[in-house]
């Protein structure tokens, strides 16, 4: 799968959803309506808090690479056009 070019990446190792969210809004705020943002987690809840998260907040969770080794990932998420 080829993943989107992010306009910013944030390095999220080791991180729990509860402070991984807020820091993904921050990191989100500063880029423009339809930009990608690249987070890299390698926690296991991250899959799920970060789709949950981002359908709630409007944003898309567009694509989503596992890697090595597990759980690592690498998650993009293109900010919501602006209302």
């Amino acid at each position: 799968m080829n993943a989107p070019v992010p306009a910013a990446v944030v390095e999220a190792y080791g991180m729990s959803c509860g402070s991984l969210e807020p820091l993904i809004a921050k990191h989100l705020r500063a880029l423009g309506p339809g930009e990608v943002l690249e987070v890299r987690s390698d926690m296991e809840e991250a899959a799920d808090g970060i789709a949950a998260w981002v359908w709630l907040a409007g944003h898309a969770l567009v694509a989503t690479v596992k890697e090595e080794p597990a759980p690592r990932a690498r998650y993009y998420v293109r900010k919501k056009a602006s209302q």
